[in-house]
């Protein structure tokens, strides 16, 4: 068995003969593509005068006005005479608070998630 082997390893590969004779194979679909594409011949663009506008730059900025100290003054004791929209919420609001309330506080939460779900079965 191991004999065999050695023969087997000893023998020197036979090569594949080599042609150069054979012709190559065409790939008539690239031939036919090439030969397309080299016979297009594009069509000269239409003017393009009525179908584009001239370029002008846009006009620059105004520099931003600094307001001078009287006008801060005035528009801070205006600000600081305002009175800040609340929403005004009732005491027993929290309590009737719902799942699709998204106004929940963190005791309102903390409150439904302790309490029992209720699994509805379906037939």
């Amino acid at each position: 068995m191991f004999a065999r082997r050695i023969v087997q390893a000893a023998r020197p590969l036979v090569a594949r003969p080599f042609s150069a004779t054979s012709a190559p194979r065409k790939d008539l679909v690239q031939d036919l593509y090439l030969r397309e594409l080299r016979s297009y011949k594009p069509k000269p663009a239409a003017s393009a005068q009525g179908a584009t506008k001239s370029y002008s730059t846009p006009s620059a900025p105004k520099a931003p006005e600094v307001p001078d100290a009287k006008a801060l003054a005035g528009e801070l004791a205006a600000y600081e005479a305002s009175t800040p929209d609340v929403a005004s919420t009732t005491p027993g609001v929290a309590a009737e608070a719902t799942e699709d309330d998204a106004t929940l506080g963190a005791d309102d939460f903390l409150k439904l998630c302790e309490q029992d779900v209720k699994v509805e079965v379906k037939h």
